[in-house]
């Protein structure tokens, strides 16, 4: 996670009280998210505001070693507000090649940018409204070309002034931001997380989770009272929490029923939220400036849910030479629900002597994608003539995929 005093701090999932601290002192204060690297690599991407008069970067920052940074920056007085993953299907749709950009919100200069770290190129989305943009999402079609952008922005009264409120849709091939009536008079967006099927984002004024359906263009609400939304996700079994300035809240997809509550154990409210392999949740508490997690019990607390699961979508090779190299074996979803979920943290490994993945490991946590997708490593089969087993789950909490690469001698 990043904090507001220029540190990355690492905490241990199985004993939060051992965290290890990364301090950067060229690196301007750090409060707009940060994202695991979505090829398993030992790196992470966050975003920098800058204070004013200060060049404001886009970071990568390798895991390992010296914390080596990589910097992108953008305009001498600009600021990134969020962050998110965009992923785009390169190759075709039976042998698809992920490549993944960064997006992020822009407010000063009213733009949405792409990072795209394999080019370094950003490319910007102008946003013509007189609005201080705050969170941005992106659905992608079953293409896994096809993106929509989705933006929250808010009015403000400080320099430079903004004066509107409100949702933001850009579809694919269009040049222009749209405005969607989701929002009272005077309520206030924050955090917006989007699928194929809606589109859900917090407010306050009064505080709702407001759900967008794509296909009826219908709004859904519930109102949480004195409770104050911030962010949103999904857990790996279709359910959204919310965290607010009361704990979690609970709620199914549909946003039908009121949801439940669970308070945090010290007291506080939640702000930061992700969901970890193990289907934890985690969240930071600013108030008590702890982080903490909570473990989601089973169905039936709260909506009725399904397990998900991790099926195989393709398989490219199932023979291959010693020594040969394997660009993508294996793509698999995880549906939960009937639908692909995207950003679980699937458990992609290598059951072989001397086959591995490209980097010399047998094992790899990889997010899926906007269409619930993960595309295993390159693999690089070693002079063992053998079955290697390739399998893809979530953690050890469910049955994983598998598959055999069977190597043979050149």
């Amino acid at each position: 996670m990043t904090t507001d005093d220029k540190a990355i701090i690492r905490v241990h999932p199985g004993a939060p009280g051992q965290q290890q601290t990364v301090n950067h002192s060229m690196i301007p204060q750090l409060t707009a998210g940060i994202i695991k690297d979505p090829d398993g690599l030992q790196k992470v991407w966050f975003a920098a505001p800058a204070p004013p008069e200060r060049q404001d970067p886009i970071v990568i920052m390798e895991t390992t070693g010296n914390n080596a940074v990589t910097f992108y920056p953008l305009e001498d007085d600009a600021k990134a507000e969020s962050i998110k993953l965009r992923t785009t299907n390169t190759g075709t749709p039976t042998t698809p090649v992920y490549e993944y950009s960064l997006l992020f919100a822009e407010p000063v200069h009213k733009y949405v940018g792409i990072l795209t770290p394999s080019t370094g190129l950003i490319d910007r989305m102008q946003v013509t409204q007189n609005t201080w943009l705050w969170d941005v999402a992106v659905t992608t079609a079953a293409d896994g070309r096809t993106h929509t952008y989705w933006a929250t922005g808010q009015s403000r009264t400080t320099s430079p002034v903004r004066t509107e409120n409100g949702l933001y849709r850009r579809r694919h091939g269009e040049m222009t931001w749209e405005s969607i009536g989701v929002l009272r008079p005077g309520q206030r967006p924050f955090y917006v997380i989007a699928d194929t099927t809606a589109v859900w984002l917090t407010a306050t004024s009064p505080n709702q989770v407001i759900r967008f359906d794509l296909g009826s263009g219908t709004t859904r609400t519930v109102d949480l009272g004195t409770a104050v939304p911030q962010q949103l996700a999904f857990t790996a079994t279709g359910e959204l929490w919310v965290a607010s300035s009361e704990g979690l809240h609970e709620f199914d997809k549909n946003l039908t029923g009121s949801g439940g509550l669970v308070r945090l154990p010290n007291g506080g409210g939640a702000k930061g939220l992700c969901v970890a392999a193990d289907g934890k949740l985690w969240y930071t508490n600013p108030s008590k400036k702890t982080v903490g997690s909570y473990t989601v019990p089973p169905p039936p607390f709260g909506s009725a849910s399904l397990m998900g699961r991790t099926q195989i979508v393709s398989q490219s090779e199932s023979e291959v030479h010693m020594k040969d190299h394997v660009e993508q074996p294996l793509v698999a979803e995880y549906v939960a629900n009937g639908r692909p979920i995207p950003n679980i943290p699937l458990t992609c490994r290598i059951d072989a002597e001397g086959a591995a993945f490209e980097d010399g490991t047998r094992e790899r946590v990889i997010l899926t994608d906007q269409r619930g997708r993960v595309a295993l490593p390159a693999v690089v089969a070693g002079d063992v003539q053998e079955e290697a087993v390739l399998s893809v789950g979530l953690g050890d909490t469910e049955p994983h995929a598998a598959a055999t690469l069977t190597i043979t001698p050149a």
